[in-house]
């Protein structure tokens, strides 16, 4: 049995920064993508020590596959927001639901200053079938297994996070990602949200987006291995 995750995508209308889509008309002449996203990893408790190298090449080989160029930072805790930049905060806890719905990870919508995404460990260690607990105590193939899981889930949040307007697709950028998406091999990158993205970065297209306040991916229900 494999837990379905599911994410739930959201306005961003605060997002500032040179990533954020402005809905200006396509010219004749393409415009550059940025030269590089710029991620500031944050691991304010070192909830997620151990993972870095991992989940950090996972989500450096997922956003490459959407042609874009990726460079991180060590971020602090309570350092002020860079603008342009995405944080990527990692949470030793579970995420409040009212549905009962845990969250794997979340973009809120309304900052002004740059994008956060939130990484709830405990779930996503949950959504592919290992106990929780810190990496470090994990054994090796648990701990390679979360890392890609957790690379997985950044991708998947930095996108809504650089463009909340680009719609869901499959593979990476599937509405409801499974345990099975988490734990393969390899993820595959929709290459019709791959271009939407390219697009939506150089403001060239602005589509309807919903109406609540964070992008989140969540582990929802069972799925019955096909």
């Amino acid at each position: 049995m494999s837990p379905v995750a599911v994410a739930d995508e959201a306005p961003a209308p605060g997002i500032g920064g040179p990533f954020a889509p402005r809905g200006v008309a396509p010219t004749t002449q393409p415009r550059a993508l940025p030269a590089t996203v710029r991620l500031a990893w944050t691991d304010p408790g070192g909830a997620a020590v151990g993972l870095e190298f991992l989940a950090r090449a996972e989500a450096d080989l997922l956003l490459r596959k959407m042609g874009l160029t990726v460079s991180w930072r060590r971020g602090e805790a309570g350092e002020l927001a860079r603008a342009g930049e995405v944080r990527v905060t990692f949470l030793d806890r579970r995420a409040p639901q009212d549905s009962g719905v845990p969250v794997l990870g979340a973009t809120p919508s309304t900052l002004a200053v740059a994008p956060l995404v939130w990484v709830h460990l405990p779930s996503v260690a949950s959504a592919i079938g290992v106990v929780s607990g810190r990496p470090a105590r994990l054994d090796p193939p648990e701990a390679r297994a979360l890392g890609v899981a957790v690379g997985r889930v950044i991708a998947h949040e930095v996108v809504h996070a650089l463009a909340p307007s680009v719609p869901h697709g499959v593979g990476l950028m599937s509405a409801s990602l499974t345990r099975r998406h988490l734990t393969a091999a390899s993820i595959p990158v929709d290459p019709e949200v791959a271009l939407a993205l390219q697009s939506a970065l150089r403001g060239e297209v602005l589509l309807p987006r919903p109406d609540t306040g964070v992008l989140a991916a969540a582990t929802e229900a069972e799925e019955t291995e096909r």
